[in-house]
């Protein structure tokens, strides 16, 4: 039998079926029983409890009673002697009656019970199904929500985790099923839980909390936490369900407006603002602390001011003025910027202020209220007045440094060529001398040499040489000096032609040496050719002279491009130099080694340096001591080709 189907519900939709089931199947057994013979024994009447049966089973107590009733009148009437009468003259007929009777009440009852158990059952099986319907629903609600859904026992053990728990926590369902909430809580929260669990099992209901939880990746993120009790039928506490949503941005949003508020507050006191409305309907006026400190007025309970308080602030000589513009303001429901002075009621100080007022206009367009500012700007323009007093001074302090330089460079470039002439007498009258000391030397030595005893011969020589010596330094101070004067004619320049005429000059210095000279392919510049030649002269010379000791010299002349220039280097395996002694090496007269090893006047580095300077640009030097040394120069950025 299909409960919950068939024909319980048809009977249950019309109810007068059942009794005429019950009439039908009576009537049709004793006509049955008609039709068999007159006499009726035990099992004859016995088979009235089969439309007895049916009745009850189909509808019930009632029918089932209806149809015993039938049955016993029937079987009196039709069927027991004497028939036509429902006297019934057999005490043994009687007995089987009576005993049809209680057969037929007791399977009434008891089918009655059995029909009411099946309408039990079928409800309870709708109920779950409908249950059934509605927790599939709830799961599917639960799997496709943004918030992260999460059942858990009275011992904080995870029982359910949706997708949007897995997405917000980093967790999967089959990560957390069955282990502690407490995977997610940062260690100084744990209390949180504790109260947690402490609240639901009280039953107080649903509770809120902002908090803090830690993701799989140990991140820290801020969530909205509603927690409420799960109950089972007897309406017990067993566990508990718990919303999450992350409020992380949202939080940071909070603390970006407080943040805000916060810089527009401490602004508005740094600056010392003053705000105030006027209600152009009735005319009232309202200030903030700061306007009250600002006219040196007590402030009132509520900030509202009369309006003649602000008039009668404003000197009387720009008052008027200042109300035209007021005016104007409004009329044109614009914005607009005004300069007053007020005299403080306290102190009767003058202040200089700023007021910038904007129109706000109601829904009919129309000017509703005055909304400004104001400012006070009286050291602002004290300070005005003192830049302007103090821009006067200057300009004639510019004057009167422009005379005072202007005498100075005169006297400078008289100095200047007084030197210069000084110079030159001086070498020439020092070079005659100096020819002279060199000469008669050599004649002394050609012509009486060999009359002489070796020590003589020795100290001839050293007179001739330092003679010699005191010539060329005579030579590159002049040449250092005309540096100076001289203008420079820059062209477009062959740097790598200019190393190889400079090498030239100096094959007699490479005689026999074991020397390499590696001069890559140098860019062009702009320059002064002749002087930019004296500077890869003196480095060349330089690298080949400090390289004389070495069994094997080695010296490299190439570019390097950095960005915005190029660099020119000349790096030798030479002698060397303590780096400490650096910035001594491109000062006149400045060695840093002996004479006697090293010839030299000191001075050619000094000309190196001045030939780049004059061109723009900067020189430096990298060395080790026993490695060697490299000489770097660039020359001015807009001059490179």
């Amino acid at each position: 039998m299909n409960i919950g189907q068939g024909q319980p519900q048809i009977l249950d939709r019309l109810p007068w079926i059942k009794y005429g089931v019950a009439v039908f199947l009576t009537c049709a057994m004793l006509l049955v029983r008609v039709l068999i013979g007159n006499r009726i024994d035990v099992p004859n009447l016995i088979i009235f409890i089969i439309p007895i049966i049916l009745s009850a089973y189909w509808g019930g107590l009632k029918p089932g009673l209806l149809a015993t009733l039938l049955s016993i009148a029937g079987a009196a009437f039709f069927i027991l002697n004497p028939t036509q009468s429902f006297y019934v003259a057999s005490t043994t007929h009687r007995i089987q009656l009576v005993f049809l009777s209680l057969i037929g009440g007791l399977i009434s009852v008891i089918c009655e019970k059995f029909l009411r158990e099946q309408v039990r059952v079928r409800t309870l099986l709708n109920e779950r199904q409908h249950d059934q319907t509605g927790l599939a629903h709830m799961a599917a609600i639960v799997q496709s929500s943004d918030d992260a859904i999460i059942s858990k026992t009275l011992d904080g053990i995870v029982t359910s985790w949706n997708a949007a728990a897995e997405e917000l926590f980093g967790y999967s369902a089959e990560e957390m099923l069955g282990r502690g909430i407490i995977l997610l809580i940062p260690p100084d929260r744990l209390d949180e839980e504790a109260d947690i669990l402490s609240h639901i099992r009280r039953g107080e209901g649903m509770r809120h909390l902002d908090t803090t939880r830690r993701r799989k990746d140990g991140t820290l993120i801020d969530v909205a936490i509603t927690t409420s009790a799960i109950k089972d039928a007897a309406g017990n506490i067993i566990g508990a369900s718990k919303i999450a949503r992350d409020i992380t941005e949202r939080k940071r949003a909070e603390a970006a407006l407080r943040d805000s508020e916060q810089r527009t507050r401490l602004a508005t006191e740094a600056t010392a603002v003053g705000i105030w409305e006027w209600n152009l309907e009735t005319n009232q006026v309202r200030w903030d602390t700061q306007m009250f400190r600002m006219y040196g007025i007590q402030p009132t309970q509520d900030g509202i001011v009369g309006y003649d308080v602000w008039r009668d602030a404003v000197l009387p000589e720009e008052l008027a003025l200042q109300e035209v513009a007021l005016q104007e303001t409004i009329q044109s429901l614009g914005r607009s910027t005004r300069l007053f002075r007020i005299k403080r009621h306290d102190d009767q100080a003058i202040r200089y202020i700023e007021a910038v007022e904007t129109v706000r206009i109601n829904a009919t367009e129309k000017a509703e209220w005055l909304v400004g500012t104001n400012l006070d700007v009286t050291e602002r323009k004290q300070m005005e007045q003192v830049m302007r007093d103090s821009e006067t001074r200057l300009q004639q302090l510019n004057t009167e440094l422009e005379q005072r330089v202007a005498r100075r460079t005169s006297q400078l470039e008289l100095a200047n060529k007084e030197l210069e002439a000084f110079s030159y007498s001086v070498s020439h009258d020092l070079r005659a001398p100096l020819r002279a000391i060199d000469g008669y030397s050599l004649a002394l030595t050609d012509d009486f040499g060999s009359h002489l005893p070796s020590e003589a011969q020795r100290l001839l020589q050293v007179i001739r040489n330092s003679a010699q010596q005191m010539g060329n330094l005579i030579d590159d101070l002049l040449t250092f000096a005309r540096l100076s004067r001289l203008p420079l004619s820059k062209q477009k320049v062959n740097m790598t032609s200019l190393v190889r005429d400079a090498l030239l000059l100096l094959q007699g210095e490479c005689v026999d040496r074991r020397i390499t000279i590696n001069v890559d392919d140098l860019p062009p510049c702009y320059g002064d050719a002749s002087v930019l030649k004296q500077v890869w002269v003196n480095l060349l010379s330089n690298a080949i002279k400090y390289t004389g000791k070495r069994e094997y010299a080695i010296i490299d002349v190439s570019v390097m491009n950095q960005p915005g220039e190029m660099v020119y280097f000349v790096r030798d395996n030479g002698t060397g130099f303590d780096m400490r002694y650096a910035d001594k090496l491109f000062g006149v007269f400045q060695r840093l080694h002996r004479a006697e090893d090293y010839e030299g006047t000191g001075v050619g580095l000094a000309i190196i340096q001045r030939i780049i300077h004059r061109h723009g640009g900067r020189i430096w030097v990298d060395s080790t001591e026993g490695v060697g040394t490299t000489f770097y120069f660039t020359l001015q950025e807009e001059t490179n080709a």
